[in-house]
């Protein structure tokens, strides 16, 4: 009987060892992150986090509708359902900005022409002049 309580507190053991995060490795300088990596660190913290390391995987083809530079309009279904809860992105512009000239989707204003800005309203952004 002892033997099959101590197969089972070591099995109980390995498990919750096997549950425990690995710790997340910080940075004090650019150097500690790698070729292409920066290390950014808060005020007062004592280590900061790497950001931009190049990684093995290859990113997403994007559709053509999502092309980089051209942020793609929410459509079909999920549309509906965001509209009913956020109510309906240009008409929310319309009405708290009223006379403004509406232009395309955007997330931050460098996706709008020069001389708009982009604003969110609900769920999508929008080129406001």
């Amino acid at each position: 009987m002892t033997d099959v309580r101590m197969f089972l507190t070591a099995a109980i053991i390995v498990f919750a060892m096997s549950l425990v995060a690995a710790p997340v490795p910080a940075c004090d300088s650019d150097a500690d992150c790698g070729p292409g990596a920066t290390c950014i660190k808060r005020e007062k913290r004592a280590g900061g986090v790497c950001y931009g390391a190049r990684t093995e995987v290859e990113a997403p083809e994007l559709p053509d509708a999502a092309a980089p530079g051209q942020p793609a309009a929410v459509e079909g279904e999920l549309r509906e359902r965001a509209t009913h809860w956020l109510g309906d992105p240009e008409t929310l512009i319309r009405e708290n900005l009223p006379g403004r000239e509406l232009g395309g989707t955007c997330m931050v204003t460098q996706d709008c022409a020069p001389g708009f800005e982009c604003v969110v309203a609900g769920f999508e952004g929008r080129c406001v002049k």
